[in-house]
């Protein structure tokens, strides 16, 4: 409104210089350009004092969840600013005049329908000048993204461990409390002889102390005797598949925890070629696991080379379980599984994996 009653006196002024003849029209009518310019040139000094800023580092949320991402709005100048406005995916977002150092949160809606890594970055940030008619872009003004991580759904599926895989040796430092096993380097229980005992087996030292022998059981090491991998095989569709691969892959890292089964999660980076490997072994551990997947893009993985990997990492294992871009599942027991986009909730709520 403003600005349509500005540029009107502005028309009536050249209007009244060219038909009446108005001696002081043309002063007058620079006098309206000049208050113009002056109007654009304050606002230009803002160009360099405003930011948009994320609060914090990325936010973590669940397929569904509603969040209210903060961002702060600075001012780094010494004098009051004029009014600020600013649009995030489409959705503006204003800001009143912010005094001198001051700062003002503002707080984005955001719906998180997919998962994955999604951004939020503040565009066409403007200053409003001393009368509010126009709005001038500073694009100088300095701006960061938010960052979310939509960790995805964790859908029901079964999974079935077999003897090779649970009773297989494992290296490792952490001992079963409830079992024992046949880890010489750990003593799990000492107990009484009974018939059938190995010799080899004997604690000499307490049997010498007592009038009875007595036998050492030794500890049964607990470590990860599965490796799920994580890799492409669709370079094409893998983009499209994303969020369900994502799905496929965390549901049957949960259904293997369900069994008390530790695993390692294996993919490789398509950018650098490192091996990224992380230990699953409990909630926590399954958690950040979530976190850090939510944060990888389907085009971050490469392709599974797994002799590639045992040359890399040396450590024995019993099972393998393969979840690529393309929608299917296979493993060293496992048959492979394939799946449809949109459908992999109904496919693995029938589905039983072998490990």
């Amino acid at each position: 409104m403003k600005k349509a009653v500005y540029f009107s006196i502005m028309l009536l002024t050249v209007y009244l210089n060219l038909v009446y003849e108005w001696e002081e029209g043309t002063s007058v009518l620079s006098v309206e350009i000049l208050f113009l310019l002056f109007l654009y040139g304050t606002v230009r000094l803002w160009k360099g004092k405003i930011a948009v800023l994320p609060v914090g580092g990325f936010q973590i949320a669940e397929e569904g969840e509603h969040l209210d991402i903060p961002f702060i709005v600075e001012n780094r100048g010494k004098v009051r600013t004029p009014d600020i406005r600013f649009r995030i995916r489409g959705q503006r977002f204003f800001v009143n005049s912010l005094g001198k150092r001051r700062k003002q949160t503002v707080l984005c809606p955001f719906e998180a329908e997919g998962c994955g890594r999604q951004i939020l970055l503040p565009e066409k940030i403007c200053a409003a000048d001393a009368l509010g008619m126009f709005w001038i872009p500073l694009r100088k003004a300095e701006r960061e993204a938010a960052e979310i991580r939509v960790i995805p759904k964790c859908y029901p599926v079964f999974a079935e461990i077999t003897k090779a895989t649970r009773n297989f040796l494992v290296e490792s430092d952490e001992y079963d409390k409830d079992r024992g096993g046949d880890d010489s380097s750990e003593v799990f229980d000492v107990r009484s002889y009974r018939p059938g005992d190995r010799i080899s087996r004997i604690h000499w030292k307490l049997s010498a102390r007592s009038d009875e022998l007595y036998m050492k059981e030794f500890s049964c090491p607990i470590g990860a005797s599965v490796i799920l991998f994580l890799g492409r095989k669709d370079e094409e569709k893998g983009e499209e598949n994303q969020q369900d691969f994502l799905r496929i892959a965390v549901s049957a890292g949960r259904a293997i925890l369900d069994e008390e089964c530790w695993f390692y999660t294996v993919w490789k980076e398509k950018r650098t070629g490192r091996w990224v490997r992380r230990l699953i072994k409990d909630e926590e551990t399954y958690y950040e696991w979530l976190v850090a997947l939510a944060g990888v893009g389907v085009s971050d993985f490469d392709r599974i080379d797994e002799e590639e990997y045992r040359h890399e990492f040396h450590e024995p294992y019993r099972s393998t379980l393969f979840v690529q871009d393309n929608l299917t599942i296979s493993g060293t027991f496992q048959e492979e599984i394939r799946f449809q986009r949109d459908k992999v909730k109904e496919k693995l709520a029938e589905t039983v994996l072998i490990i």
